[in-house]
């Protein structure tokens, strides 16, 4: 059923496509086949030229252009006779491209009039067809000029008077008659300076041109203000974001903005070239469309925009400084507030750990400690900026969206706090412990969620990132409260084995710090190359480490020294052969 509907709605489309391509196909066929004809003669004009004279060249121009004048007379009876139809209105757009074409002729053969005035009879004759043609012309843009004028004005009087539907369709019909009339300034500014090279008088038209250059650049400037006024109040509305009308009428006003504001700068552009005063239009450009062109590097246009700029400044804070007086007051007040109790959450909770059974390390303890402060400082903040103001819901969603970007871009940071996090929760080591992880040895000195500071035991300071840590092997020294001590000491292999033993037994068990238990081990361990190996392992607190190792190792070497036990090092045996030498031997 919807297939026939949609068949039903399609075959009166149809039927309308195939009468207009009957009635207009014969025109179209004959104007297609007219404009390639002139299209291809003008070509091998083209194309000759380089091998011409100026006077061939002209002459042969000159022709080109009065076929051309008498073709487009032949096309504007037809748009008399097609007025009003779908024809006409394309045929209108023909002659609108043909007579572009004839004006660059037109242009040219001015061009080559006055590269050599005395190229002789087809000079003057071509001088007087050029005279001729631009004078028809002039009078033709005017024409056309002072019709749009009319209109022009009847379509402002309507916005500003009409009903809100009239002024909209008023308002849509001035701008596509914008582009219109800007193309009929600069035609005939291009017009007068045709025959201004040809010597001819062009004072009238300059007094015309000046006259309409001020008129139009004001009542543009007019409403480009009025189109900026409509843009900010509509934008300052409340809720206009979730509106959907708003939006597209917002749209069509910005459009609208920017069709002015190039209206305008064509405006600019032809008043600099007669000569008149630009600065405040330029300014007003800038003003409206909030857009720094180069126009700002002009003195003038600078001044006047930091005096609008400090005008509207001066105004604001006339009308808003005591509420944005007190809106400040109130941020501060508030961020101080919340500073106070930042300081007392973290007080809670650090006597809230320290009473605590739960074992935590002092790591923890000082993240949770400052974590706790700064999420009271960050909802102060969010609380604060309200104050001033600021919408808080796009400023959070827009921060999301930051940090989802900044997270993506340091990969590497998030995978070292998380590490930390890591190393938070399973607490491998502490502040003050001996750590050998990340490729470094040393005291713990301080941790954050993103790097352990260490500091070797030749007082260097270590930054290791976390994860560096994490994804190793971990070994804390001091984590355990007694260590063993492992030495290993030789004798000789002539040496009294039960006499050593005894004497490693007793420097061993008479030392204050080697603690009974668990025992000490001391064994013949190993038969080596050069000596007979003991291994010699005490216990002793963790802090007592190194006191035990050395106060050990020196003592067997007083006492090995005193009884007699030798303490053998590496030793190689060399052997010398000497060969007996005979005389003949000698001889040779």
């Amino acid at each position: 059923m919807q297939i026939l509907h949609y068949a039903a709605r399609l075959v009166p489309s149809l039927a309308f496509a195939f009468t207009l391509g009957a009635t207009c196909l014969p025109s179209m066929s004959a104007l297609a086949q007219d404009r390639g004809a002139r299209d291809a003669s003008t070509d091998q004009l083209e194309a000759g030229t380089g091998e011409k004279t100026i006077a061939e060249q002209i002459q042969e121009l000159s022709d080109d252009l009065i076929t051309r004048e008498e073709d487009l007379e032949e096309l504007r009876a037809k748009i008399e006779k097609e007025d009003g139809t779908v024809t006409g209105e394309m045929l209108g757009t023909e002659l609108v491209e043909r007579r572009e074409k004839f004006r660059r002729g037109v242009a040219d053969l001015v061009d080559l009039i006055l590269q050599d005035q005395d190229a002789g009879a087809e000079a003057a004759q071509a001088r007087a067809l050029a005279t001729r043609l631009l004078e028809e012309d002039a009078g033709k843009i005017r024409a056309e000029k002072s019709e749009l004028a009319k209109k022009l004005i009847a379509l402002t009087d309507t916005i500003e008077r009409g009903s809100p539907e009239e002024a909209s369709k008023a308002r849509e019909e001035r701008d596509g008659a914008m582009p219109v009339s800007d193309r009929l300034l600069q035609q005939l500014d291009a017009n007068i300076q045709q025959r201004r090279g040809l010597g001819l008088d062009v004072d009238s038209d300059v007094r015309l041109m000046t006259k309409t250059l001020e008129k139009r650049s004001g009542l543009v400037a007019g409403s480009l203000q009025s189109t900026k006024d409509d843009i900010d109040r509509l934008a300052a509305r409340p809720g206009v974001e979730e509106d959907a009308e708003a939006q597209t009428q917002l749209v069509n006003l910005r459009e609208q903005r920017d069709l002015l504001a190039e209206s305008q700068r064509i405006n600019v552009s032809l008043m600099d070239e007669y000569g008149l005063e630009t600065a405040g239009l330029r300014q007003g450009i800038i003003s409206s469309t909030g857009k720094i062109s180069q126009d700002i590097l002009d003195k003038d246009v600078a001044a006047a925009l930091i005096e609008e700029w400090t005008a509207d400044a001066t105004d604001w804070v006339r009308m808003n400084g005591a509420a944005l007086v007190f809106q400040v007051v109130m941020f501060f007040l508030v961020l101080l507030a919340f500073w106070v109790l930042a300081r007392i959450a973290r007080g809670t909770v650090r006597r809230a750990l320290d009473r605590s059974r739960v074992g935590i390390s002092s790591l923890a303890r000082d993240f949770f400690i400052k974590t706790t402060g700064r999420l009271v400082m960050l909802l102060g903040l969010i609380i604060a900026t309200a104050q001033l103001g600021i919408e808080v819901g796009p400023l959070l969603a827009g921060l999301g969206i930051a940090g989802f970007v900044v997270g993506f871009a340091l990969q590497d940071t998030l995978s070292n706090f998380a590490s930390g996090m890591m190393i938070l929760i399973y607490r491998p080591f502490d502040v003050g412990d001996v750590i050998e992880a990340g490729g470094v040895m040393g005291k713990v000195h301080e941790m954050n969620l993103v790097a352990t500071m260490v500091l070797t035991f030749d007082n260097q300071l270590l930054v290791v990132p976390n994860k560096q840590i994490w994804s190793g092997v971990i070994r804390n020294v001091t984590h355990q409260s007694k260590r063993r001590v492992d030495m290993t000491f030789g004798i000789g292999y002539s040496d009294d084995i039960p006499k050593a033993e005894k004497v490693l037994m007793e420097i061993v068990e008479t030392h204050d710090k080697v603690l009974k238990d668990p025992e000490p081990v001391i064994r013949l361990h190993e038969l080596g190359d050069s000596s007979v190996n003991f291994v010699v392992r005490p216990w002793a607190k963790t802090d007592d480490y190194w006191d035990v190792y050395w106060d050990i190792t020196r003592e067997v070497k007083r006492r090995f020294d005193e009884d007699g036990i030798s303490i053998p090092f590496p030793q190689r045996d060399v052997h010398v052969y000497h060969e007996q030498v005979t005389e003949d031997d000698a001889e040779a």
